[in-house]
């Protein structure tokens, strides 16, 4: 391996702002600092929401930030120094992770994650694919061991809705619920232009897939005809489909404010006050799906080697497939503005948008 640099170029910000406000600009090179850590040359970056939110400022008040901001948890590439008490990965390995919070700043030539969030990538897909899995493919599959965990007799035959099942996360959990949890019934919402898409993606799988139009008024009746047992909610539409779920089935929402413990238990800087109402509108929400016999709950996804594990084992045996919408590169900073923003807003975009460092 060549020498690391001292300086690098990353996607930076100079205060908080909206992706017309990004610049590529040069900073130091991370260096590692604990026994745990690995010190990766980033080839690839996913982009999620979240790291547009919190470049924007959303969690401000609950995490201080310095600055030049470096957004980013999401990476894949090739791993150029390990800490002393790393014996699981080594110099030249090719790898993807979702660094752990403090570690944020993947939109960059180097980032630092640690050893248990960092795994061996996919051999059968490139980097850039690779970068599209971590956090949208760990939200999924520990929405769905949630709600397999908490259904009688497991998610085996069920009937499942998954809203938007071309988005990031959306598109990980049809896969992942066809093909390894074997649910009978996947039912997803999408606009008429990516129904024709999903069904070409999604020809082959096992179980029953049914795709509905949500810009028709009958999607709703259509479900709560024979109702559903899981949904996992991508959309923030958690209370709004109550009815559609049958007594005894689960929410498990990735869209919504999380309960005020649980920030305070990733935002460390979150004030009392904001724990308390969150805290208030979680419980309340708890109460309204009791109501229907329907158990909710927030999942905050964390960073774990074991899962991305699983997830490169399923994608290497051709059970799942990152859906990658959008490539740009570093450089050309202009279309990765373009592509951040079309994350911000959340509308129109296929899958996941990759920034390509190398």
């Amino acid at each position: 391996m060549p020498p690391t640099p001292e300086s690098m170029r990353a996607l930076v910000l100079s205060a908080y702002g909206k992706p017309s406000t990004y610049r590529v600009g040069t900073v130091p090179t991370p260096k590692i600092k604990e026994p745990h850590e690995v010190l990766i040359r980033v080839y690839a970056a996913g982009v999620n929401r979240i790291d547009i939110d919190f470049a924007n400022g959303m969690v401000k008040v609950a995490s201080k930030a310095t600055f030049p901001y470096i957004p980013g948890f999401d990476a894949a590439g090739k791993i150029v120094a390990v800490g002393s008490a790393v014996k699981d990965l080594k110099v030249g390995d090719a790898v993807f992770t979702r660094v752990p919070d403090r570690y944020r700043g993947t939109f960059a030539e180097y980032c630092i994650s640690t050893s248990s969030a960092t795994a061996l990538k996919p051999t059968s897909v490139p980097f850039s694919d690779a970068a599209a899995i971590p956090l949208a493919g760990l939200t999924a599959l520990q929405s769905i061991r949630r709600a397999q965990s908490e259904i009688a007799g497991g998610l085996t035959g069920k009937t499942v809705l998954v809203p938007g099942g071309l988005s990031g996360v959306g598109s990980f959990a049809v896969q992942l619920l066809r093909n390894e949890f074997g649910a009978g019934k996947v039912v997803t919402t999408l606009s008429p232009g990516k129904i024709a898409i999903a069904k070409d993606l999604w020809a082959e799988g096992e179980g029953e897939m049914v795709y509905l139009d949500y810009t028709k008024k009958d999607v709703d009746a259509a479900i709560r005809e024979e109702g559903v047992d899981f949904m996992l909610d991508t959309t923030a539409n958690a209370m709004a489909s109550l009815r559609l779920i049958r007594s005894r089935g689960v929410i498990v929402t990735v869209s919504k404010l999380p309960a005020g413990g649980v920030m305070k238990s990733r935002l460390h800087d979150s004030p009392w006050i904001l724990v308390v109402v969150l805290n208030l509108i979680n419980w309340l929400n708890i109460w309204r799906a009791s109501r229907y016999g329907v158990k909710y709950s927030y999942l905050w996804m964390k960073p774990d080697r074991k899962g991305l594990e699983e997830l490169a084992s399923w994608v290497d045996g051709g059970k799942v497939k990152p859906v990658v919408g959008r490539k740009s590169r570093l450089e050309d900073l202009e279309a990765v503005k373009d592509g951040c923003e079309e994350v911000f807003k959340g509308n129109g975009g296929l899958g996941k948008f990759v920034i390509e460092i190398i």
